[in-house]
């Protein structure tokens, strides 16, 4: 069988020869011009599929460098708010060493008003932002952590999370990130009760919850007297007695020199005689110490001459009287704050004397109160002996060297983070590049390789389109044939 071929056979093969060649010289055009290789999942459906795998690695290593450098910028940021906190509790101790030989006012003055700005400059550090929220509030960022670090007791509470900020990336282990401002800023460890007074009180044997520095107030409620002597409790007695103790622990002697009862001496532990009559209803009687008493020597028993044993009663607070313990001159007895529910132990068995002994809990004041408290005693706000100033000046030198040393660890801490955030940084880096270039290799064209191919297609069509021509124009030998 034969078959004849025809000049519209010739044309329909050569317009899909150069169909097939403008497409391939189209999708070359294309691979140049946009630097892709892979158009659309026709072109490559293995290249493609492998493609969208590396583009997303590619994107979830992207996302992971952006939160690694938001984490190491906020800890670069707390990084130096520490160091600046450190340089400020290095000045407050160099205060702390000076103080104990300033004592001209003048001199006092500048101290406080330099330990004043130093509180201040402290707050700021530690309720210092950025733009993503606080530094120092744990894992709750819009929370301020110390709103009332400017208190006038010095003592802060926190408003924060207690709970670390941590770097969390799908398959990576957590990353430690941020340290809460409690763990930086507040108290750290607990150390022995300090008491120092006049009233006899110690302390207990439990274990305390107050923080900071207590007035402890010793009130006089009632004394009573033996039987025998006839003398009673004055007028004033309940509201000016200054006696505390058990039965025995203060002792009257009473001498009626009169033989009646009208007349005689009446001494307190001790002390001074003192004249009485059977007229005085409010005889005021003192001790070697200061103590006091009231009597009604109205009812002297005639002829009495001896020793009077007398139990004075009251009371104990924490919290500048707005609550009271009754004195039960036990080993331990506990006292509540009622603001906050904090409480004392305290041995009352020795408490002989009413008034106003000074507590300190040291360990429990934070960054914020010990530097409240140095300024205190630099003015000697609790009006202490020389000595007991001293001592207690000593004790906050102690208290600013402990949490130097703590902020010193926080920053070491901090520094490990930011090393760490460093090198899962670098990391990162390495994989994103080496995941950059294999979606390169995947999808990118080859410049020099299409533009030697384009250039080829050229030259094909061009030959194409020649011989085409050649074919299908009409000429006398084919019209003869």
């Amino acid at each position: 069988m034969f078959f004849r071929v025809t000049q519209s056979q010739m044309a329909d093969l050569s317009q899909m020869y150069l169909a097939k060649q403008t497409s391939e010289l189209y999708r070359v055009q294309k691979q140049i011009s946009s630097g892709l290789k892979i158009q659309r999942p026709s072109d490559d459906p293995a290249g493609m599929r492998r493609s969208l795998i590396q583009k997303d690695r590619l994107d979830r290593l992207e996302a992971h460098e952006t939160s690694i450098q938001h984490v190491k910028s906020r800890l670069e940021q707390a990084h130096v708010q520490l160091r600046e906190a450190n340089s400020l509790m290095t000045r407050v101790r160099e205060i702390a060493l000076q103080a104990p030989q300033t004592t001209d006012d003048s001199e006092v003055q500048v101290l406080v008003r330099e330990l004043d700005g130093i509180s201040e400059q402290l707050a700021s550090v530690a309720n210092s932002r950025d733009e993503s929220g606080y530094l120092f509030s744990g894992t709750s960022a819009d929370a301020l952590p110390f709103p009332d670090v400017s208190g006038t007791s010095g003592l802060s509470s926190y408003a924060g999370t207690s709970a670390e900020t941590q770097l969390l990336l799908p398959g990576e282990d957590p990353r430690h990130a941020m340290i809460p401002g409690d763990r930086i800023f507040q108290p750290l460890d607990r150390q022995t009760t300090v008491l120092t007074g006049r009233s006899g009180t110690a302390v207990g044997s439990g274990t305390d919850t107050a923080r900071g520095q207590r007035s402890l107030i010793i009130s006089h409620t009632l004394t009573t007297y033996a039987a025998g002597s006839g003398v009673t409790a004055g007028n004033s007695s309940v509201a000016s007695d200054t006696v505390i103790g058990a039965s025995g622990t203060h002792q009257l002697v009473i001498n009626d020199t009169s033989g009646t009862g009208t007349s005689g001496t009446i001494s307190l532990n001790g002390g001074a005689s003192v004249a009485f009559s059977n007229t005085d209803t409010d005889l005021m009687v003192t001790g070697p110490n200061g103590e006091k008493v009231y009597l009604n020597t109205t009812a002297i028993t005639p002829g009495f001459s001896g020793t009077v044993d007398m139990t004075a009663d009251g009371t104990l607070s924490i919290d500048g009287g707005l609550s009271s313990t009754a004195i039960t001159f036990s080993a331990n007895q506990q006292v509540i704050d009622s603001r906050g529910g904090s409480l004392v132990n305290l041995n009352t068995t020795g408490t002989k004397m009413a008034g106003t002994d000074e507590m300190e809990f040291p360990g429990t004041s934070d960054i914020f109160a010990v530097v409240h408290q140095l300024r205190e005693d630099l003015l000697n706000s609790r009006n202490m002996e020389t000595s007991a100033r001293a001592d207690s000046l000593n004790r906050r030198l102690a208290d600013v060297e402990q949490i130097q040393d703590h902020l010193l660890d926080m920053v070491g801490i901090q520094s490990v983070s930011m090393e760490q955030m460093e090198r899962l940084q670098t990391r990162t880096g390495d994989l994103k590049l080496a995941e950059k270039s294999d979606y390169s290799d995947t999808v990118s064209a080859d410049i020099s390789e299409a533009v030697l191919r384009l250039q080829e297609l050229n030259n094909l069509q061009q030959f194409t389109m020649a011989a085409v021509t050649k074919l299908i124009s009409p000429n006398l030998l084919t019209y003869l044939q």
